[in-house]
């Protein structure tokens, strides 16, 4: 090389038939690794997968084994828990929470509602609404409970104060309800003034107030309207006050 030659650049090395091929083997390696690996973790997913439904759903592992009642007053725990007869052993994914409460409600009357719910690992909680007494059907022997379905519940031997009396001739579903209907529908100042409710049939229903007065009611229909009417009707002197037809009331 003469002095002022600028020096000679190194050029790369061209690839070669072997380089090449080396290259690509080396590709297609990773990348059977990678389906290898991928392949490994959808293996290992699908095998978590399948344990964990059968742990849930087939062993006895997450079986129910206890069952706890909440709720009661009227009926005791025992009788709720032997009336939903839970089956115990069953997985709790498996258990059919439905026909468990159904069970409860149809053989316990003072039950109106049941929630079942589980808890891990194996305990099933009945949670128990019991009725509510709207009012209280005077008996020869005692007073019956019944609430807004008109369903009798529970009979005390004594009234308990501050719930309305009534009195009926029988025990007829529909006129029981529609009682209801009537007694929920009175305001305070009405309600606190009724020493009796009568019905000879749902069409008759008729309060007895503290001095003797009479509000023919009639039926449970437009009963908040006629409570209304009631409450000014009850202003005049008169010793029967009639509102069976609201829009067209009398008094005498």
């Amino acid at each position: 090389m003469t002095a002022g030659e600028p020096a000679e650049q190194r050029r790369p090395r061209p690839a070669t038939p072997t380089d090449v091929s080396a290259a690509i083997a080396e590709r297609r390696r990773r990348e059977r690794r990678r389906r290898r690996l991928l392949v490994g973790a959808v293996a290992g997913l699908l095998a978590l997968s399948l344990l964990l439904v059968w742990l849930v759903r087939f062993s006895s592992v997450l079986a129910v084994r206890t069952v706890e009642v909440t709720g009661t007053r009227l009926v005791d725990a025992k009788q709720v828990e032997q009336a939903a007869e839970v089956p115990l052993g069953t997985p709790i994914a498996r258990l059919e929470t439905g026909p468990v409460a159904q069970r409860v409600v149809d053989r316990l009357t003072p039950v109106g509602s049941v929630r079942v719910r589980t808890r891990l690992p194996g305990t099933v909680v009945l949670e128990v609404s019991e009725r509510t007494p709207v009012y209280e059907r005077r008996t020869a022997t005692g007073y019956q409970w019944v609430d807004a379905a008109g369903v009798i519940f529970h009979t005390e031997a004594k009234h308990a104060k501050g719930r309305t009396i009534v009195t009926t001739p029988g025990v007829q579903n529909r006129t029981l309800a529609d009682i209801a209907t009537v007694v929920a529908a009175l305001p305070p100042a009405l309600a606190q003034r009724v020493d009796h409710v009568t019905a000879a049939s749902g069409d008759d229903i008729v309060l007895v107030l503290d001095k003797g007065q009479q509000v023919r009611w009639g039926s449970a229909a437009a009963s908040a309207d006629k409570a209304k009417v009631a409450m000014v009707l009850l202003g005049q002197k008169a010793t029967v006050f009639d509102v069976s037809s609201p829009g067209s009331p009398s008094t005498r």
